[in-house]
């Protein structure tokens, strides 16, 4: 049942994920205009840094099939706060964002911190965790079994995290209230499908 649950959900929600990644970043800040596909390799001198960030995420996801959903679950939190710019992954403040109730059992920040690492070794100053974030996320569904889907970059992290901002919704919320809630996101009943889909990834 588990193996099932791990091939045939990220090929369910394969559709979906690239408009859950996108839609939340568009619904919490306005996208950011100097997004582009393999915006590293054709713009800056870190041209592998897609390559490096799929090599540190296949290392872990062979050993961690869970690894899928604790991204997915990052990206999540991430971009319905304050948009996609990293600042569940910071420590700095006296209550950053991490630390939330809501945020409580978020992983795969031990795999941010070590590509993030590997990629400062090679071409320091130049990817952004808020792209790194996104692209682990994006191999690590295709790992799962999806069909690969397109990841913009270029993005810039951002320097402040607070737990105070965060107000994603309670795990104990009814179907319809979270419907809701999605909806004054600009976001739709595939979206909340999507990450429904992740928990239960994620308890398999």
């Amino acid at each position: 049942m588990g193996r099932l649950v791990y091939v045939a959900f990220p090929l369910i929600i394969s559709f979906a994920v690239f408009s859950l990644c996108q839609g939340v970043a568009a619904a919490a800040a306005p996208p950011h205009p100097n997004l582009q596909w393999h915006y590293y390799e054709f713009n800056t001198t870190c041209r592998y840094a897609e390559e490096y960030v799929r090599h540190q995420v296949k290392l872990i996801y062979d050993h961690d099939k869970s690894i899928t959903a604790k991204l997915l679950r990052l990206v999540y939190s991430d971009c319905f706060v304050t948009g996609c710019d990293a600042s569940i992954l910071l420590d700095e403040g006296p209550n950053p964002e991490k630390r939330a109730p809501q945020n409580r059992g978020l992983g795969g920040f031990v795999l941010i911190d070590k590509i993030k690492t590997v990629l400062e070794s090679r071409c320091p100053g130049i990817v952004s965790c808020a792209d790194i974030l996104h692209l682990a996320a994006r191999d690590a569904v295709k790992m799962a079994g999806a069909p690969g889907y397109p990841v913009f970059t270029g993005r810039k992290d951002g320097m402040k995290s607070d737990a105070a901002s965060v107000d994603l919704p309670s795990p104990s919320i009814s179907w319809q209230d979270a419907l809701t809630y999605f909806k004054s996101r600009d976001l739709d009943v595939i979206d909340l499908t999507t990450l429904l889909g992740k928990a239960t990834l994620q308890s398999s």
